[in-house]
């Protein structure tokens, strides 16, 4: 018996549900500070933060709560088995994730090698959501072709 890991298929409904205002309120919070001044204090437990290791930190929850989100709704869109699941859309899959893998490796190295000091910081913010953007991106668009192909 082949074990599935992928999600039930209503779940990418919901994760294109989700993606839109997450990703639009990720970007708000990258551009601005005005999120982050919105103003969901609290206490929360740190593994490490300015004040330093395992202790107590305060901080605004609407950048972690937005970061979470968005990797809840790119998850739920990228892990949900397809209406029409097979071998093909198995092999669709496979394809798609290795060539995400690539094209994020090929994005992260060249970062490493000119992106610096705080800029760092947001370009590897960006690559942890790129390689789940493009295997969406790029499995839907060889299950589109396939689908046309077999019309």
């Amino acid at each position: 018996m082949k074990k599935s890991y992928l999600l039930p298929v209503g779940f990418k409904k919901v994760g294109l549900w989700m993606v839109v205002p997450f990703l639009v309120l990720s970007v708000l919070c990258m551009c601005s500070d005005v999120l982050v001044n919105v103003g969901i204090n609290a206490t929360v437990p740190a593994v490490i933060s300015h004040e330093g290791w395992f202790c107590m930190t305060e901080t605004s929850l609407i950048e972690e709560i937005t970061m979470l989100g968005l990797l809840a709704s790119l998850v739920f869109i990228a892990l949900s088995r397809e209406q029409d699941e097979d071998e093909m859309t198995a092999h669709i899959r496979m394809q798609s994730f290795v060539w995400s893998t690539w094209a994020t490796s090929i994005v992260l190295a060249l970062g490493i090698l000119f992106v610096y000091d705080l800029e760092f910081l947001t370009f590897m913010f960006l690559t942890m959501y790129l390689y789940l953007m493009l295997y969406i991106v790029k499995f839907n668009l060889a299950m589109h072709r396939e689908r046309k192909e077999q019309r």
